[in-house]
């Protein structure tokens, strides 16, 4: 069986290894502000909760839009397995 008809094509591959990685520093982004505006409500300085937000809000949501087109991209791949898709 030759190799290449078993692997995904390599910008396939780069595509979806970025799609991961910029998902799950979304996530980890927005755990961290949630997280931190918690302890700051429990601590009583709201206005440091709202910074929390203020300050790395941008980020995560900048971070989840990236994450957002390389999963556009990559719903133009034809699928290699599996179920058939549905549309």
């Amino acid at each position: 069986m030759n190799s290449s008809t078993t692997q995904r094509p390599l910008f396939q591959r780069i595509v979806s290894h970025l799609f991961a990685l910029s998902t799950v520093l979304f996530m980890v982004g927005g755990l961290v502000i949630v997280v931190g505006q918690l302890a700051m409500i429990i601590v009583g300085d709201g206005d440091r909760a709202q910074s929390i937000a203020d300050s790395l809000g941008p980020y995560v949501f900048g971070i989840s839009t990236v994450a957002g087109l390389f999963a556009f991209v990559l719903s133009y791949f034809k699928r290699t397995g599996g179920e058939p898709r549905v549309e």
